[in-house]
């Protein structure tokens, strides 16, 4: 299992953006491989889409890709503040880890900061 950060499908959603290219290479080198994100990714994710009135567009294409969604309980928020405070990364960031970790499932990234906090984890994270 691949755990996806926000801005690799805000990339690969948006042809136009700087990223997209190199967001398509990562995702077709592992397209065996199940894909997930956090409830909270997806809010992220869907930021944009939802401002330009094209959320329901974004959504089905989450959903064509077969990503599972997973949510947040209340019993992750201890361990996530913890994770947050030793790494000081922003609670979404937090949250990635958190999922990868937690799932046993390796990481997808496009931001160096969060990739090396990963690996400072020992979590395999997937880079091009």
């Amino acid at each position: 299992m691949i755990v996806l950060d926000a801005n690799v499908l805000i990339a690969l959603f948006d042809a136009d953006d700087a990223l997209h290219a190199r967001a398509e290479t990562l995702l077709r080198s592992h397209d065996d491989e199940q894909l997930s994100i956090s409830a909270l990714t997806l809010a992220e994710f869907l930021i944009h889409p939802t401002a330009a009135g094209i959320a329901a567009r974004a959504q089905l294409f989450v959903a064509n890709m077969g990503i599972i969604v997973a949510p947040l309980l209340g019993d992750d928020a201890t361990y996530l503040a913890g994770l947050r405070g030793a790494t000081g990364l922003k609670m979404p960031d937090a949250i990635v880890l958190w999922l990868a970790q937690s799932s046993a499932a390796k990481l997808m990234t496009l931001d160096d900061h969060l990739a090396r906090a990963a690996m400072g984890l020992g979590i395999d994270v997937v880079v091009s």
